[in-house]
């Protein structure tokens, strides 16, 4: 009986790796607040993913782009990076990001490959902590 104790680990357990339920940046350890999102791993974003489901990403800012009315910014965890487009006022370079975003995918068809990319469009920029 205990040797499918590993087998129900890797089973049952193997769900909960992508998306974790984690506090807000802003509080202290997560202590004294109640509000907590599922968050997803950037290195688990796949462009078949339904672009109307909103996905919150926690992340660091590594380098941005303003464009005239809006701009963008690259968020970057430790499974990997993301461009994230904004219609607010762009992070600086450095701050921790929570911010909640749905999936985009722009095609970029070039010689019969694809080479278009997975980006967020931001919906609501949760916690910013300034670096």
């Amino acid at each position: 009986m205990f040797y499918l104790l590993p087998m129900c680990v890797l089973l049952f357990g193997g769900g909960l790796v992508s998306c974790s339920n984690v506090p807000l940046l802003g509080t202290p350890n997560g202590m004294g607040n109640a509000h907590t999102v599922d968050l997803t791993a950037i290195g688990e974003i796949q462009s078949a993913q339904n672009a109307n489901t909103v996905l919150y990403l926690q992340g660091q800012v590594i380098a941005q782009a303003p464009f005239l009315n809006s701009g963008a910014y690259q968020l970057q965890d430790t499974t990997g990076k993301i461009w994230v487009v904004s219609n607010q006022e762009l992070p600086n370079v450095g701050d921790q990001l929570l911010i909640g975003g749905q999936i985009q995918f722009q095609s970029i068809p070039i010689g019969g490959q694809e080479m278009g990319e997975v980006y967020l469009q931001e919906t609501e920029q949760l916690e910013r902590k300034a670096e």
